[in-house]
């Protein structure tokens, strides 16, 4: 494993941080990203399951919301947030390009995980999914327990998609901009049309989504990256993004 001599301005070289943002190459963004995958999976599914002990859950929605019609054309659109995410990592060169926008995403589920326990959501859809799409398209069929039954307010399908698009437009710039919230808020508005999460949810997202994103430009000039998120690290081959 390659390690690189250039550490952010105000890190230790022995410290943790300042010791992965100096791991060199692509080796070093995947293994940011091994880190936020553990990370996200031990705090969502503790979220998950101590939201799971409440015996009642609050009803925070419109009646309304009940007759929204299971949209199942929706389905696969809902699941390419899932997918971005996993392929998010191959944008990076290098584990300081990865870490503003992973730890970014990590952050946001730790934020979360609180109001998935404080905040049980009962959900008002009505269709033939009582576990969600994730139950009846994933751990169903794997014979699994469906460990994304909850999770509900706020939305972090909304915030992932919104943050996602920003890092893809900052990284690309131009009609990318563009691109990627023509995406993302089709992919936000999925999450009702799919029966997984209620308006108070996407709200909340959203919300989240906004007080949290300028960590994004700050925490990359902590790590010497420029304003599209590149590291300006002698060296490194722009042409490979």
């Amino acid at each position: 494993m390659n390690v690189s001599s250039d550490r952010p301005e105000n890190e230790s070289p022995s410290s943790m941080l300042g010791r992965i943002s100096s791991i060199a190459g692509r080796r070093g963004a995947w293994f940011v990203a091994v880190i936020y995958f553990i990370g996200f999976s031990v705090v969502w599914t503790l979220a998950h399951e101590l939201s799971d002990l409440h015996g009642t859950r609050l009803s925070l929605t419109f009646d309304w919301e009940s007759r929204i019609p299971l949209q199942r054309w929706a389905i696969p659109l809902y699941f390419t947030l899932d997918l971005s995410v996993i392929l998010l990592p191959f944008l990076f060169r290098s584990a300081r390009e990865a870490i503003p926008p992973m730890g970014l995403l990590l952050l946001q589920v730790v934020i979360a995980a609180p109001f998935f326990v404080m905040l049980p959501i009962e959900n008002a859809y009505l269709d033939d999914m009582p576990t969600g799409v994730w139950g009846a398209y994933l751990f169903e069929p794997l014979g699994m327990k469906n460990v994304s039954q909850w999770n509900q307010t706020p939305s972090l399908h909304v915030t992932y998609a919104l943050t996602v698009a920003t890092v893809i437009g900052r990284r690309w710039g131009g009609w990318w901009w563009t691109a990627g919230f023509a995406w993302a808020i089709p992919v936000s508005l999925s999450t009702m049309l799919v029966h997984e999460h209620h308006l108070i949810c996407v709200f909340g997202g959203l919300l989240l989504y906004a007080a949290t994103i300028s960590l994004l430009r700050r925490w990359g000039g902590r790590f010497d990256l420029d304003s599209s998120g590149c590291d300006r690290t002698p060296g490194v081959d722009r042409e490979a993004v």
